[in-house]
């Protein structure tokens, strides 16, 4: 492999593991650190009910309005259904959502 095609998959690499939030260490050591993980904001209280396996199983917006709440995550409905639709199933596309007696459910894409 010439260097240029090193240089861009290593590239490559890098930014995945940045969106993943992995660090080069971790990938090679196996080691995860929970400490490293960025929770802050909305998006962060989406994470962070990912990364706790609650969107595994299919759930109403109001339900993952409740449990962001109980998690300490204070945001409007409309708030969580924008950051849902718009970076978790469009921009990332980490989640989908299915249709159920005329309402939405969103889950974990896998």
């Amino acid at each position: 492999m010439d260097n240029e095609t090193k240089q861009i998959l290593d590239d490559h690499e890098r930014r995945i593991r940045a969106l993943e939030g992995i660090s080069k260490s971790e990938s090679k050591g196996g080691k995860k650190q929970g400490s490293n993980k960025n929770y802050t904001g909305l998006a962060g209280g989406i994470r962070l009910l990912i990364d706790e396996s609650f969107l595994n199983q299919p759930k109403f917006l109001g339900e993952i309005s409740t449990e962001l709440k109980r998690q300490g995550y204070h945001y409007s409905v409309k708030s969580i259904s924008k950051a849902l639709l718009v970076d978790f199933m469009k921009k990332w596309q980490l989640i989908t959502r299915l249709k159920e007696n005329k309402n939405w459910k969103y889950v974990l894409r896998k």
